[in-house]
């Protein structure tokens, strides 16, 4: 089946909410057209905003993916190792206020990705790559994070994805192909965090809400009729961390996780088939190291597929991400009174 690869990183700041870039991959059932790109915020403490400020981050990713199956032995079948590398920025900005009793924050971040097309000799397509592409933006106008006491925070935010990325519909050597999802996504998310001097933890949650595609992008994968109105079926993204802190270094075990909660609708009034639709899951384990450098904050950690049932295929992922404050609200002076 045909494969097409791409990935995007979606750098964070030091407490990214609830966002990201565009997911790494096409080519599932028949697409895994989604507006994040799983494994994200692996390594942030979501649950907790940091003091207010704005904040920003540069994120690197380098993926090789093979097409056999992971343990589910579902995945798509395709070439051996074909190389991504995406990269991406944020900006995160907490004014202070408060709200329900919650640090109030919003976010932006745009990726920017290398797509590499890897499927048999088979016209439209073939096994060449395009320049860098800007992904869909992600906007998280609300997040919400709750400081429960003793280490503990809670955070509820709201990320809308607009279809604003690169288009590519007269590209020759993809044919009609258009490499970014041509709708909206909204996506609630959750967070819980545990910080003090030696922990870190922290469960990252993103529910993906797609509305319907206007044709443009699934167009080469599906048959006529289908692709104008195809709606892909909600994905439940989890992202896990555990990290232990030495002096200024931190470490320990990552993962993440994609399970597909509703079904996938063709357009056109035409019935799902195993080629059309199909849940997909997904796991991924990994570990991460990172170090504390005062004004900046680096983080490395590389994941491995370990279940793959209806996804792009087994292999690793190798992440990096630098974050930093660009600006802090200048400390209150205290009032010396004069004699």
């Amino acid at each position: 089946m045909t494969h097409l690869r791409k990935i995007v990183l979606g750098g964070a700041a030091a407490a990214l909410m609830m966002t990201g870039a565009v997911s790494k991959s096409f080519a599932t059932e028949p697409g895994d057209f989604t507006n994040y790109l799983r494994g994200a915020t692996q390594g942030l403490p979501l649950g907790a905003l940091p003091p207010p400020g704005l904040y920003g981050g540069f994120g690197l990713n380098a993926t090789g993916l093979t097409g056999g199956a992971g343990k589910g032995d579902q995945a798509i079948a395709g070439p051996s190792v074909a190389p991504a590398f995406g990269y991406g920025i944020n900006f995160l900005y907490v004014p202070g206020w408060t709200f329900l009793g919650a640090s109030y924050g919003m976010a932006v971040v745009q990726g920017f990705y290398q797509a590499e097309l890897a499927t048999p000799a088979t016209p439209p397509f073939s096994a060449e790559s395009i320049s860098p592409e800007f992904a869909n933006t992600n906007f998280t106008p609300i997040d919400l994070s709750w400081a429960l006491g003793h280490g503990w925070f809670v955070a509820a935010a709201l990320t809308i994805v607009a279809p604003d990325g690169s288009r590519w519909p007269s590209n020759a050597a993809f044919g009609a192909v258009d490499l970014n999802p041509d709708y909206w996504t909204f996506a609630p998310g959750l967070a819980v965090s545990y910080l003090d001097a030696n922990w870190l933890l922290s469960a990252n949650f993103r529910y993906d809400i797609n509305s319907a595609s206007q044709g443009t992008t699934m167009s080469p994968f599906l048959p006529a009729g289908a692709a104008n109105g195809y709606v892909s079926g909600n994905l439940l993204f989890g992202e896990l961390t555990a990290l232990y802190k030495l002096g200024k270094w931190s470490f320990g075990p990552v993962g993440y996780f994609v399970a597909q909660t509703t079904a996938d609708h063709p357009g056109g009034g035409i019935p799902c088939t195993p080629v059309i639709c199909g849940n997909q899951s997904q796991i991924d384990v990994g570990f991460l190291i990172g170090y504390d450098f005062g004004p900046v904050a680096v983080q490395v950690w590389a994941d491995n597929t370990v279940e793959c049932a209806n996804c792009i295929g087994t292999g690793w992922d190798v992440w990096g991400r630098v974050s930093f404050r660009l600006w802090a609200p200048e400390a209150m002076k205290p009032l010396v009174a004069k004699n």
